[in-house]
């Protein structure tokens, strides 16, 4: 990599790290007054269904209704699928769908009325590599995309340019979907990679990688600036900073 890109990459997450100190100092003076405001609640505003969560309670973890995933038949709409249907799986050939499951996501005064850390993410066209994926697809925050041998939850990966929250603009409801296997494994979903549904307690397919807070989103960031010097990233960090740059490459040939 060349020495204006190792650049460009520790100023980007300067800004970040940057970002998370304000936005901590912020919440530190405000928090006290929210958490009193919302009784019941567990003071983060999520009734319950808190931050860590990575399975598939609340709102689920899925695929907008028109997503294409690869089956024995081709690629078809995550919609048209049913038990029984076999779908192309990453540890090779095809395996049998044990059942689908889905939800609704309705707007409600012009915002999504649900779990608000497992809204609708847009992967744009090639945000994860070359053409991968092939069109822009949608997918719930929580739901993990497979990238360099590890999977991360797709709101992890938000950049604002290639992977973007998806407005409740234009739009009364957004039915989601999710292929349930008899094992958690990788599905070929519009060329690109994405777990089939993960029960809780159940073996995951691969390593689940992820941020546990504010501090550890930090760290990561700061890991990034130093690599301008001595390169300790993680490989949350490297996935992170890889998919950064393709979205830096986006933004200059809008």
């Amino acid at each position: 990599m060349s020495r204006t890109l190792k650049v460009d990459r520790a100023r980007r997450n300067a800004m970040k790290a940057a970002g998370l100190l304000l936005g901590a100092v912020a919440l530190s003076a405000a928090l006290p007054k929210q958490a009193s405001a919302i009784p019941g609640n567990n003071g983060d505003g999520n009734g319950g269904c808190g931050k860590k969560q990575k399975t598939n309670g609340c709102d689920g973890n899925c695929f907008a209704r028109g997503t294409l995933v690869r089956t024995r038949a081709g690629y078809r709409p995550v919609e048209t699928l049913a038990a029984g249907d076999e779908v192309a799986v990453h540890s090779g050939g095809f395996a049998p769908i044990k059942a689908m499951v889905g939800h609704t996501l309705n707007r409600v005064a012009g915002q999504w009325d649900g779990n608000q850390d497992n809204l609708p993410v847009v992967i744009r066209r090639g945000a994860l590599g070359e053409n991968l994926p092939n069109a822009d697809l949608c997918v719930t925050a929580l739901h993990a995309v497979y990238v360099d041998g590890f999977l991360m939850s797709t709101g992890e990966l938000v950049n604002g340019t290639s992977i973007c929250f998806k407005a409740a603009d234009g739009h009364d409801s957004l039915d989601f979907f999710n292929i349930e296997l008899e094992r958690h494994d990788i599905l070929d979903v519009q060329g690109a990679f994405f777990e089939s549904l993960y029960r809780a307690g159940t073996e995951r397919c691969a390593t689940l990688l992820g941020f546990d807070g504010g501090r550890s989103r930090l760290r990561s960031h700061l890991r990034s600036v130093a690599s301008l010097v001595v390169d300790r990233r993680q490989p949350i960090d490297i996935i992170r900073d890889n998919l950064q740059e393709r979205a830096s490459a986006f933004a200059r040939a809008a």
